[in-house]
């Protein structure tokens, strides 16, 4: 298993194929972790390497799966909290605040922690809203709905909205909390593909797509970005990662200068 020789035109195959579905873009830097990833999904699968191979090109599940191993889920509650903060903040000084339903789009929403982040936040300023929020990884989603997190997870989390909305576990699940079914009601979690699925149909007050264009080159990242903007109601709000930046694209998002992941349309 540890002993894969991964030719340049195997690389080349799986680099496209990654490409194609996910909009990843794997550089050789990445040949030695690719290795060790294909090793831990043929231990999964229990297929040698070129049966493993031969499966991914005709397997599209596995290719996501293949991807969730290769990318980085690092995510927490109130990550990067600056832009929710102040969109949220913004949503409630409007003069219809109290009776706007508000409708927003997490659009890699990995294990649930923004998407949740946004609504507890919400509901502690009393607004109405739904979220929608979208993977696509079904290994994320799924525990995304379970909704149950460690609780070092939610150090950024103040007390009071801590102790509101998450109830703490006991037993196998002491060091866990779960998120409340009142605030779960308001979130629709569901598969989607930024690459190649037509954008859902309704349109959004918000849209967060964080940290996910990292992995994407800027052919890629402009697509999306365009893709998300015609999704996104006048005036609305798009939030992107710390870590990326819409400049050397080509869109028509307005920035915020106070917060330079948040746009407007």
């Amino acid at each position: 298993m540890n002993s894969i020789v991964l030719s340049k035109k195997q690389f080349y195959e799986l680099k496209e194929l990654v490409y194609r579905i996910s909009g990843i873009n794997l550089h050789e830097g990445k040949l030695e972790l690719l290795k060790s990833k294909i090793a831990k999904r043929m231990r999964v699968t229990k297929k040698d390497f070129k049966a493993y191979l031969d499966y991914l090109k005709t397997d599209e599940h596995e290719v996501v799966e293949f991807i969730d191993t290769v990318t980085t889920n690092h995510s927490f509650f109130f990550r990067e909290n600056r832009s929710i903060a102040y969109f949220i903040d913004q949503l409630a000084a409007r003069p219809d605040a109290g009776r706007k339903m508000f409708q927003i789009w997490c659009a890699a929403c990995s294990t649930g922690d923004e998407p949740y982040s946004i609504a507890v936040q919400m509901a502690a300023k009393n607004l109405r809203f739904n979220i929608l929020a979208t993977d696509i990884s079904h290994t994320v989603l799924a525990a995304a709905l379970r909704g149950i997190y460690r609780k070092d997870k939610l150090k950024n989390v103040p007390l009071p909205i801590l102790h509101q909305y998450f109830q703490r576990g006991s037993g196998k699940y002491n060091g866990f909390v779960k998120i409340k079914k009142e605030i779960a009601s308001h979130i629709r979690f569901e598969r989607f593909n930024l690459i190649t699925d037509p954008p859902p149909s309704e349109r959004f007050d918000v849209i967060s797509c964080r940290n996910v264009m990292i992995y994407f080159d800027m052919p890629t990242s402009e697509r999306v970005v365009n893709k998300l903007y015609q999704s996104l109601q006048p005036q609305g709000y798009f939030a992107i990662g710390n870590a990326e930046s819409l400049m050397n694209l080509e869109h028509r998002f307005k920035s915020i200068p106070k917060i330079p992941s948040l746009y407007t349309r």
